[in-house]
């Protein structure tokens, strides 16, 4: 019933996105089409979902705004999800820094409507540059999706080996669908896996089933690139992508026969132009950057057809070791992203208590995450066992670390502001929160978390985050380097599941921390296993000589509680302190949540463990 679908893939698009939904607010000549917006959230570490709800708030109802999660990163990834939940009949493509003219829609539609053998046409696409592009750098105006070929609408003719980027295409969703295959080759997770040009695979396979494309002047967008895109070092790499992709796409363009035939001349005809250029250019191409990228290009085009074949092995090889479209994949793929986009994630809390009066925190809470899901039995809870596996499986954790951050963050603030002086000053709150293994690599996690302390009024000292054992005995410099970086911020740093059996404790003191957190299995036979008590006990020893405070898990019984108190441990928690219930904030939960979550517990203060299970 709908006649076009605008789909916007963004990755981090929290800042880029509100110009464009604005402009496509302001889409005039649009009363007789059928048409919605689609988002395709491509697995943000950013506010875009939020951004996106606070449009759809008074967002106008004759053309829906919709929210989509695409859990796998990349580009095609995105532009495929948008193709399977869009309803129109024509899906256009509109990048988060594509700015479309006010007929772009109608323009769109009309074109459709007037060539009924169609599969995808694309845009007139103006630079909006940051800074006057530099004449030298004309040349590379193709590559940065801008596409100015006249002021007549004209067929790309397969024979003329040109094609529209993806940025303003509009593709004929039945044409996608009947010819593209589910899976690119040249699927990637940006400019680090060293491809690109998937929207030309995309429009290949469409143009090799008899589906015309074409050009159409009259749809008009403005890409705007920011002066980091026309630094050698990026542009350079882009070269480098489109270059090592060649060979993939050059094979697309001609029949299978044709190909043995082809490739010799292909080859000679690249060493020629490299040739040439390297006796026009010499050494000039170390400071000429257009010079720098044209002779990436000529040698990475040369290489193409061996890194492609590298490509090939590697794809083969991750089939053998575990299928890309192995059913679990693709269902665990299709729950994580209904709990984003149907805002199914919440957060339940576990009481943490004090024993001593060295405590810095005697009301505290663990909080665990839960996917809710309704069905046709009533509501049902997904524990983390189920789902946070399979999200660090299929790289989806760190979306889920953030997310947790950021609603906590948001959460804490509210209450911050809302305390008095005398209340701030009294023992302070403690929140702590588990990072997966995913969020230890980089820099990444620790310039989000300056963000977002930045963002939200919290004293840094209230917030403490947690890393397992395990996953610190795998990654121990880059563990104790984050633990040093969320220190230096305010933060504290606890290690979790300290105390695996058969490992020594001697990287306890390679990680500053401020509490140690001991593994359950211990606690629970403190009473009746000595061996298991005295591992306790050296634990305990170990982290009070560290400066830093204990916790002991899983107290499941008042002698277990009574034994961790004679220990001289500073906290305990299990289910003799208190059962798991939901943590009743609003902001955490979604309408349809609201209604079964009980009352919050007001004196429970100390929240952890996006990856807790009680």
């Amino acid at each position: 019933m709908i006649d076009i679908t605008v789909a916007i893939p963004t990755y981090n698009g929290e800042n880029r996105l509100p110009e464009v939904l604005d402009r496509l607010k302001a889409q005039i000549n649009t009363e007789s089409i059928r048409w919605e917006v689609i988002v395709v959230d491509n697995n943000s570490t950013d506010n875009t979902a939020k951004i996106v709800r606070q449009y759809q708030q008074d967002w106008p109802q004759a053309y829906p705004l919709k929210y989509y999660f695409a859990p796998e990163q990349g580009a095609a990834f995105a532009r495929e999800r948008a193709i399977e939940v869009a309803q129109g009949e024509f899906v256009g493509f509109l990048d988060d820094d594509n700015l479309p003219t006010p007929n772009w829609v109608a323009e769109a539609h009309r074109f459709s409507q007037d060539h009924p053998k169609i599969g995808a046409f694309g845009s007139q696409i103006h630079g909006q540059f940051e800074s006057a592009l530099p004449p030298n750098l004309k040349r590379v105006a193709p590559f940065l999706a801008i596409i100015e070929r006249g002021s007549q609408a004209h067929l790309y003719e397969p024979q003329s080996k040109i094609l529209p980027p993806g940025a303003g295409l509009v593709v004929r969703k039945q044409a996608w669908q009947d010819s593209v295959p589910k899976r690119l080759f040249l699927n990637n997770k940006g400019k680090d896996a060293g491809l690109a040009s998937e929207d030309l695979e995309v429009l290949l396979y469409i143009q090799r089933q008899g589906w015309e494309i074409w050009y159409n002047p009259e749809m008009v967008v403005y890409h705007k690139i920011p002066d980091s895109r026309l630094q050698k070092e990026y542009l350079v790499l882009l070269f480098r992508c489109v270059g090592l992709s060649r060979f993939y796409i050059r094979m697309l363009g001609v029949k299978g026969w044709q190909r043995p035939l082809v490739l010799p001349a292909y080859i000679a005809n690249d060493l020629r132009k490299l040739a040439l250029h390297l006796i026009k250019h010499g050494n000039t191409a170390e400071v000429d950057v257009m010079a720098a990228c044209e002779r990436e290009h000529l040698v990475t085009t040369l290489a193409s057809p061996l890194f492609l074949l590298k490509k090939v092995c590697a794809d083969a090889m991750q089939i053998r070791q575990g299928p890309i479209y192995s059913t679990e994949r693709q269902d665990w793929m299709k729950q994580i992203a209904e709990a984003f986009e149907q805002d199914q994630l919440c957060l339940y809390q576990q009481t943490v208590a004090g024993l001593g009066a060295l405590t810095t925190s005697k009301h505290c809470v663990e909080v665990l995450l839960r996917i809710r899901k309704q069905t046709d039995a009533g509501p049902q809870l997904l524990p983390p066992a189920q789902f946070l596996s399979a999200a660090e499986r299929f790289n989806l954790v760190q979306s889920i670390d953030r997310w947790v951050v950021r609603q906590l963050f948001e959460s804490v603030s509210q209450h911050y502001e809302q305390m008095s002086e005398t209340e701030r000053c009294q023992k302070p709150h403690l929140y702590s929160i588990n990072l997966s293994g995913a969020s230890l690599k980089g820099n990444q996690f620790v310039n989000f978390l300056k963000e977002q302390l930045t963002l939200q009024s919290i004293p840094p000292s209230w917030i403490c985050f947690e890393i397992t054992e395990k996953v610190a005995i795998a990654n121990l410099k880059d563990a104790a380097r984050l633990a040093q970086e969320i220190r230096a911020l305010g933060c504290r740093v606890a290690l979790d599941d300290v105390g695996q059996r058969n490992t020594s404790l001697a990287h306890l003191k390679k990680i500053p921390v401020d509490f140690l957190k001991i593994n359950g299995q211990f606690v629970r036979n403190i009473t009746s296993n000595l061996s298991d008590l005295k591992r306790t006990a050296t634990i305990n020893q170990i982290g009070h000589k560290m400066g830093a405070q204990t916790v002991a898990k899983s107290v499941e019984t008042s002698k277990i509680l009574e034994k961790i108190k004679t220990l001289g441990i500073d906290y305990a928690q299990g289910h003799s302190i208190a059962m798991p219930q939901p943590l009743n904030l609003p902001q955490f939960n979604s309408s349809q949540a609201k209604e079964v979550l009980q009352p919050f517990v007001a004196a429970s203060t100390m929240v952890n463990s996006t990856m807790g299970t009680v």
